[in-house]
């Protein structure tokens, strides 16, 4: 049961408790009014679920449903309604985890319930500055009491419950997961400015078959970049209630975030213990586990933070509240030992992947990462790899001349990555400013379908190995001193994955362990197994992309040993 307290400080009250349709004293029987100072039954509602995803109708203790009536072209709202209807059905706009609440008219969109100062509630729409507005201001958002906990039914999600880390990878409360996300880094600023925007990426997200979306927080405080889009405490008026009507915008898609601070300066009065406290509060009132994941950071070391231990200090204040959240200090400059050392920090760590050289080399970088970065953390997410367009930088020549990074290879790093366990974004031009059509670019599509086609225990297999000499128990080994390398993970059942890869050319590998295999195309389709044995030759023709037609300079294979 909940009671509704209007901006001037009345209640909502549903006058004779609600009554069938009708007129009682001159007025419509049951009329919707705020006007009363203390809460009785006639200031008592249930919220209840209809037939349609995050649709409801608001009950009087009588029984009746509130009403639009004549489709909501009346202007009033009556209870009077004993079946839950097109005309009695609200979309609500929730915020301040469920303390507020809006009610928008679905048989009238755009219009909600409003009070005016005298007591008066109508259905009208929402004005700001003389012009109608999307959003509901004050007149239309009610104080609800106890605070709303189902205003948002959350979609099915990809991560269910909370995503965690283990000895044998990430799993959420159910099974393992094999993290992939989007990288949208100005998805929280877009939204704070153009909702609609920002909920179409989401769905495109959920529909793809993404797990959850990164974005920054924080933006603005170093510079000119990020005019016209600067967010963060301190800046982004009722900064709270936007990032939790963002988490709402998430919880109805099944999506979580991955909630990076962004800019690690942050604007003027704020303070990061502060913050990420804050943040550790808002996220632990949220129903549904919202957060994949915390960043202290994007880039911390040339955005403001002196260490990582720095950042460490406030990522605690944030998990004394929300200890089950995985966090991760910040991304170092580079992959070397020393850098990962200096930044890398919490739960996991993070990875700006390599962008510089031809497909195998970056594609080699995420399998070095681990392998000689020996970072402080088995598990890594890869939150900013290569991509496409002019807006990743520091890219090769060659990349903003025509021959950029195609879908092939952007499901080689994917592959790569969790191959070498660590998740990955997609990240691509509009994965930084989101003013274009995200989903037009190469991979965006083939890249969430990842996992679904990846043994889903492979993180919990023996750790990835190459096939040079130093490796025993390899399964191929090369036949040349080439650019050909093979990085796979064999299971102690005999299983194994791996990823050939190598600049084009006729390209020969060489079975060491006798086995079944088979090759996977880029869309996860698997041909025929095939039977190689000692010393049998496995030949690869690999070509870079041109023209336009997307390169195939890595192969998928899976396979059993013999």
């Amino acid at each position: 049961m909940y009671t509704l307290k209007s901006d001037h400080g009345k209640f909502v009250s549903a006058e004779d408790g609600g009554a069938p349709q009708g007129t009682i004293d001159g007025r419509p029987a049951g009329l919707m009014t705020a006007n009363r100072d203390s809460a009785g039954g006639w200031e008592t509602f249930t919220i209840e679920k209809s037939d349609e995803p995050n649709v409801f109708g608001l009950k009087s203790t009588h029984g009746f449903f509130a009403c639009c009536e004549d489709e909501g072209k009346a202007g009033y709202v009556a209870f009077n309604r004993e079946n839950l209807t097109a005309w009695e059905k609200f979309n609500l706009v929730v915020q301040d985890n469920g303390k507020k609440i809006s009610f928008e008219s679905v048989c009238r969109p755009g219009y909600f319930i409003k009070v005016w100062n005298d007591g008066r509630v109508v259905l009208d729409q929402p004005m700001w500055e003389g012009e109608p507005s999307p959003n509901p201001g004050g007149y239309e958002t009610f104080t609800c009491d106890p605070p709303f906990k189902s205003g948002v039914v959350p979609g099915k999600s990809v991560i269910q419950g909370q995503l965690r880390i283990d000895d044998n990878g990430f799993h959420d409360d159910v099974t393992r997961i094999l993290p992939i996300g989007l990288h949208v880094g100005d998805l929280f600023s877009k939204f704070v400015r153009d909702p609609a925007h920002s909920e179409r990426i989401i769905q495109q997200a959920r529909d793809a078959g993404y797990s959850f979306i990164h974005f920054w927080m924080n933006l603005g405080t170093l510079g000119d970049y990020w005019a016209g889009r600067e967010c963060g405490p301190g800046y982004t008026e009722d900064f709270w209630g936007q990032l939790g009507k963002l988490g709402d915008a998430l919880d109805t898609c099944g999506m979580k975030g991955g909630y990076n601070l962004g800019d690690y300066e942050l604007w003027p009065g704020e303070s990061h213990s502060s913050f990420f406290e804050e943040l550790g509060k808002h996220l632990a009132q949220r129903e549904h586990h919202t957060a994949a994941y915390v960043f202290g950071g994007n880039e911390a070391w040339q955005t403001g933070a002196s260490n990582k231990q720095e950042m460490e200090h406030a990522l605690q204040a944030f998990k004394n509240y929300c200890p089950d959240v995985i966090c991760t200090t910040t991304a170092p400059p580079d992959e070397h030992e020393n850098s990962i050392a200096e930044w890398c920090g919490g739960d996991f760590y993070a990875i700006h992947g390599y962008r510089g050289g031809e497909d195998h080399d970056r594609i080699r970088h995420i399998f070095s990462v681990p392998w000689e970065g020996h970072p402080p953390k088995k598990f890594g997410i890869q939150d900013e790899p290569t991509g496409p367009g002019d807006k990743v930088s520091v890219k090769p020549n060659h990349c903003y001349e025509g021959r950029d990074v195609d879908s092939n290879h952007m499901v080689a790093l994917a592959v790569q990555s969790l191959n070498s366990n660590q998740g990955f974004n997609y990240f691509c031009s509009d994965g930084v400013k989101s003013d274009g059509d995200i989903t037009s670019w190469p991979g965006y599509y083939e890249v969430a379908k990842v996992a679904t086609w990846m043994p889903a225990d492979i993180m919990g297999w023996p750790t990835a190995i190459h096939f040079g000499t130093t490796q025993a128990n390899r399964i191929f080994e090369p036949t040349k001193e080439d650019t050909l390398r093979f990085d796979h993970r064999i299971c102690s059942d005999g299983r194994f994955f791996g990823v050939f890869y190598g600049d084009e050319g006729n390209l020969r590998a060489r079975c060491k362990r006798a086995c079944f295999m088979s090759f996977i195309d880029f869309n996860g389709s698997a041909g025929l197994e095939q039977q190689y044995d000692l010393s049998q030759e496995a030949h690869l023709n690999f070509v870079r992309s041109q023209g336009g037609q997307p390169g195939y300079t890595a192969q998928f294979v899976i396979g059993r040993l013999r």
